[in-house]
């Protein structure tokens, strides 16, 4: 089940938990508990600070996290560590330059089968399979 973070909980200022709604024993399906995600809508782009809610990709000892704008919903990530931004994605192909930054520095996270971007606009590079070529 996907989890959620407030900023100030990425900040450690209100506790390491996570975002808690009261009524989550109150819903029939899993789909309700997915909090309402609405668009980033301005004319410059997202900022750290913009983001309420945040959804978690990933969270390792250190304490080490990558999480993703929820609310407001925008292509826009950070990487953290000890409750301090090291690194941040924002705008076209954010998820792709994530992604790459994830591989570069060693760090596992979950993968998808399908990726969101044109295969000839990747920054990721598949490796090449050559057919009988170990």
């Amino acid at each position: 089940m996907p989890r959620w973070k407030t900023t100030q909980n990425l900040l450690n200022v209100k506790n390491d938990g996570e975002h808690f709604d009261e009524n989550w024993m109150n819903y029939d399906n899993i789909a309700q508990y997915i909090p309402p995600n609405p668009e980033w809508k301005s004319d410059r782009p997202i900022k750290f600070e913009d983001v309420d809610l945040w959804e978690v990709i990933l969270e390792e000892s250190g304490p080490l996290g990558v999480y993703a704008a929820w609310c407001p919903y925008a292509e826009y990530y950070v990487v953290m560590k000890y409750w301090r931004i090291i690194a941040e994605f924002g705008g076209y192909m954010a998820n792709e330059r994530l992604e790459k930054y994830l591989i570069d520095n060693n760090i596992q996270y979950p993968r998808t089968k399908f990726s969101p971007t044109l295969e000839e606009n990747k920054v990721v590079q598949k490796k090449l399979i050559i057919p009988g070529v170990w």
